[in-house]
């Protein structure tokens, strides 16, 4: 297409090119993983998809190598919601893991709830259970998972 300069706008390539630019520029910013609810999220959903690979949830959590991730599992609600969910997940259900409010206490800390979603078997509805993850930053000012307790 010309506009009135005779000049070629509109080329599909440009606007492709553009997005792919405001992309990285928006990761560059704010690494993905580095991000507090991404970080509980990603915890929660190994806890309940792969609990025994125990580095993987370290490296999530971003725990030293002595510290045992099941350990941040601090109330009984939290280890109920964990077992129904594996559970629910090697009889074949589908879960969602969704981050929802992030709830800053202070500059070091936050607290983000994680929905995780489930539906019914034979029925529309969906069932959810909810976690409380409680993140601080470390010496080096990365987020580390600090404790997990129930939200039902």
């Amino acid at each position: 297409m010309m506009n009135r300069c005779d000049c070629q706008i509109n080329k599909p390539g440009a606007a492709w090119i553009a997005g792919l630019w405001l992309v990285l520029g928006l990761a560059a910013c704010n690494p993905f993983w580095s991000a507090p609810e991404s970080r509980a999220r990603d915890f929660i959903e190994a806890l309940v998809t792969s609990p025994a690979e125990i580095q993987p949830l370290r490296d999530i959590a971003n725990l030293p190598p002595e510290q045992n991730p099941d350990a941040l599992i601090s109330d009984l609600s939290a280890r109920v919601g964990l077992d129904f969910l594996r559970a629910r997940q090697a009889q074949g259900v589908s879960l969602k893991f969704v981050a929802g409010e992030a709830r800053p206490v202070d500059d070091a800390h936050r607290a983000v709830v994680i929905h995780v979603a489930y539906l019914q078997p034979g029925t529309p509805v969906a069932g959810e259970v909810r976690f409380l993850v409680r993140l601080e930053k470390d010496a080096q000012a990365r987020w580390r998972i600090a404790r997990v307790t129930g939200d039902n």
